[in-house]
């Protein structure tokens, strides 16, 4: 499958983007990267700051390619593209996948449902899949980058 067959689908719809857009999201990661490590609130909202991150990171390369969400299921939809954008295998789809599910349960069904560990290792994803999608920028839309 291609991001045009997603396209065809309803799933995308082609957008243009700017350099200013991109500074912009990277801008937000940075923020909730940082905010992810703040004292004095729950693991579960840091957890979700650090899942915004990550998928603001899988926001970029969709946007680098010229493409926004369509419809619902913004957060599955973004995260499905990164085989398709950065070529992402399907073992680091899945890992976001199950944190997602992890931050939809922190955030609508249960407090404290985060552990320590899973709040670092989605840290550590979230910092990874942002250097990540930069090397790929660098090499694929470095007019992107300011």
């Amino acid at each position: 499958m291609s991001l045009e067959t997603w396209v065809q689908n309803a799933w995308l719809r082609r957008q243009p983007t700017s350099a200013n857009e991109i500074q912009q999201l990277l801008q937000i990661i940075d923020r909730d990267l940082l905010d992810s490590n703040a004292k004095g609130i729950s693991d579960d909202s840091r957890f979700a700051i650090a899942f915004n991150a990550a998928l603001q990171s899988a926001t970029i390369a969709l946007r680098a390619c010229g493409y926004r969400t369509a419809g619902q299921g913004h957060h599955v939809r973004v995260v499905d593209s990164l085989p398709l954008t950065i070529g992402a295998d399907d073992a680091l789809v899945q890992k976001l996948q199950a944190l997602g599910r992890k931050r939809n349960t922190c955030f609508y069904d249960m407090a404290g449902a985060v552990s320590e560990t899973e709040l670092k290792e989605m840290t550590v994803l979230a910092r990874s899949l942002r250097d990540r999608v930069l090397e790929w920028l660098q090499k694929t839309h470095s007019e992107l980058l300011k």
